[in-house]
C-alpha cells in the first residue's frame, strides 16, 4: 500500500485528506455527535443516523492532520509487528518473557510448558523437528487457547471478589483491535493474544472488563472502579497500546 493511501478492511467511503486518500468505515447509530476512531484496522467514523455526508466530510477535513498522524503511527506500528518462525527453536513473547518451541515426538500430546529460567519457558510440542510450519502453528495455537483460558479464568477469579462482581462466562477472541469486552449478563470476552504481555498488563484488561460489570461506560466513576484494583492502570494501558504483538500467520 502506498504511504499516501490508507484503507479500512470494511471501508464504505473514501475521502481525500491532505495529500492522502483515506478509505474509512462509516458506522451510523443513535449517537449525538460525529466521532473518529483510528485503530490497527484504519479509520472508523461513527455518526448520528441523520448526519449528512457534508457534515461528516467537514469533520474529516477539520481533523485531517490528527487522522493522518494517527494513521501514520498505525502504519509504523504494523511494520514493527514481529513474525513467528513456526519451527523447532522458535521464540514467542510470553507473559513479559520468552517461550521457546521444542519439537520432538516424545513430547506429551497437547504440549507441555516448562519454566527454564527467569522469564524463560520451553513449550514441548509432539511433532518431529522438521514438521511443516502450518502443523506447528496449529498445535501451538491449540495449546495456547487452552492455556489462555486457564490463565484468564484464574485472573478473573482473583479479581472479581475484590471488585464485588460476578462473571458468568468466558469467551476467547482473536480480534486484532479489541482486547476485551463485558456484557451485562456477566459474560466476559478476552483476547488470547494478551498472553504475549506482562502479567500486570493482562491483569489490567481483566480488571477493566470486570469493572464494566459495575459501570457499563467509561465515565469517571468507571475509572475509579478500575483504579481501586489497579492504581497504575494508565501506564499499563499505554503499554498495551504501544507494544506490538506477533503475527501468527504461517
Amino acid at each position: 500500500m502506498s504511504p499516501l493511501e490508507f484503507a479500512h478492511p470494511k471501508a464504505t467511503h473514501t475521502a481525500p485528506l491532505g495529500s492522502a486518500r483515506v478509505a474509512y468505515w462509516l458506522v451510523r447509530s443513535s449517537r449525538r455527535s460525529i466521532g473518529l476512531e483510528v485503530s490497527d484496522s484504519g479509520l472508523t467514523v461513527r455518526a448520528p443516523l441523520r448526519a449528512s455526508m457534508a457534515n461528516i466530510e467537514a469533520v474529516l477535513q477539520e481533523k485531517a492532520r490528527w487522522v493522518l498522524a494517527k494513521l501514520g503511527e498505525r502504519e509504523t506500528r504494523n511494520q514493527q509487528v514481529p513474525q513467528i518462525a513456526w519451527q523447532h527453536g522458535a521464540y514467542l513473547p510470553y507473559l513479559g518473557g520468552v517461550l521457546q518451541l521444542h519439537l520432538h515426538p516424545a513430547a506429551p500430546r497437547g504440549g507441555e510448558l516448562l519454566a527454564v529460567g527467569e522469564q524463560r519457558w520451553a513449550l514441548h510440542v509432539n511433532l518431529p523437528t522438521d514438521a511443516a510450519g502450518a502443523s506447528v502453528r496449529a498445535q501451538v495455537n491449540a495449546w495456547w487457547l487452552r492455556h489462555a483460558r486457564a490463565v484468564f479464568t484464574e485472573r478473573l477469579q482473583r479479581f472479581a471478589p475484590e471488585l464485588g462482581v460476578q462473571w458468568s462466562s468466558l469467551r476467547l477472541s482473536n480480534a486484532r483491535t479489541r482486547w476485551g469486552s463485558a456484557k451485562v449478563d456477566g459474560g466476559i470476552m478476552l483476547n488470547w493474544r494478551l498472553l504475549h504481555f506482562r502479567l500486570p498488563v493482562l491483569d489490567y484488561v481483566v480488571i477493566h472488563e470486570l469493572s464494566h460489570l459495575r459501570v457499563m461506560d467509561h465515565s469517571p466513576r468507571f475509572w475509579a472502579v478500575v483504579a481501586s484494583a489497579c492504581p497504575d492502570y494508565a501506564r499499563l494501558r499505554a503499554e498495551l497500546r504501544q507494544h506490538p504483538v506477533p503475527d501468527w500467520v504461517v
